[in-house]
């Protein structure tokens, strides 16, 4: 099979946004273009439109990404859950005796550390671990004793499967995804070709007849435009408590499709921030000690900052 050699000249997911700006440019001015040359001409904008529409639906495909955010869901309320279930636990075993190990050593804040650090692989072999030393029948018999039940055991077990089954479900939908990006480059390729053509036409149009719009036709600052608005998407906003500000609350943002995870904490006055964003739909988990948690579900749109409040009670 031969190799197809990648000639986008930008971040993939910026390709149809770039794609994006060109043509909306040449649509407004299509008779400078077709002035310039026939080749330019509303035949030509409707095949370029489906060209991108096509590019959009390969780098961004939407079912897929409904599908991702369904499994990633599943993900973040089993992660969820597990934080008192593993508190339980550690009770049970701080208060056993007659331990094969010591109570350090089970294995409790390897799986904090992992659940904490969104590593879900980690946090799979950690409660492997964790259970396979719950389960040492002296160790068992002694938990128990001190009020572990069979249905928390179980409740566990099916925890750590469902987590195994929907990371590998999303591994398999994010190898999907990038597959089928990989298999069509070609297409890719020659979309470039075509927004490359269109820049260069553009850039020669108005060159002498108006200067102030060879910026709209040059790549270079198109690509800083883009990453100049994604690096002004922000989430921001006041965390109270009591309708007193609550410093240090921690703010945590996990994206739904996939990506990235961020966290901030909040300042003396209550106010937070994240910037530079990626576009999509997160969880937002505030918490802050000794105060109830909140959850939430935000969508964050490049270059628009949003702004939320959160009260902790």
């Amino acid at each position: 099979m031969t190799q197809v050699v990648v000639k986008f000249q930008c971040r993939i997911e910026e390709l149809p946004i770039l794609g994006s700006f060109l043509l909306s440019s040449m649509q407004g001015s299509l008779a400078d273009f077709t002035a310039f040359s026939p080749d330019y001409n509303a035949g030509f904008m409707t095949t370029a439109n489906a060209d991108l529409a096509a590019v959009e639906a390969l780098i961004n495909p939407k079912q897929l990404t409904k599908e991702l955010k369904v499994i990633t869901k599943r993900i973040y309320a089993n992660q969820a859950s597990l934080r008192n279930k593993i508190d339980y636990l550690e009770g049970y075993i701080n208060r056993a005796q007659g331990l094969t190990m010591d109570k350090k050593d089970f294995g409790i804040s390897e799986v904090r550390k992992k659940n904490n650090s969104g590593d879900i692989e980690g946090l799979i072999s950690a409660m492997a671990y964790l259970l396979t030393n719950v389960n040492v029948a002296a160790n068992l018999t002694a938990v128990t004793a001190k009020g572990y039940t069979t249905a928390q055991n179980t409740a566990l077990v099916t925890l750590k499967d469902a987590l195994k089954s929907d990371n590998i479900l999303q591994n398999n939908k994010v190898n999907d995804r990038n597959n089928k990006v990989i298999a069509n480059y070609a297409k890719l390729n020659a979309f470039w070709d075509k927004i490359v053509d269109i820049a260069d036409a553009g850039k020669r149009i108005y060159k002498l007849s108006a200067p102030n719009r060879v910026d709209d036709f040059t790549m270079a600052k198109l690509k800083a435009r883009i990453r100049q608005e994604h690096y002004n998407t922000r989430f921001e906003g006041m965390i109270t408590s009591g309708n007193a500000p609550l410093n240090k609350a921690k703010i945590e943002l996990k994206p739904l499709a996939g990506g990235r995870r961020r966290t901030a904490n909040s300042k003396a006055n209550g106010q937070f921030e994240i910037t530079s964003m990626e576009a999509g739909d997160y969880n937002v988990t505030v918490s802050a000690t000794g105060k109830a948690t909140v959850t939430d579900v935000i969508t964050i749109v490049t270059g628009t900052p949003l702004s939320m409040n959160y009260s902790l009670a």
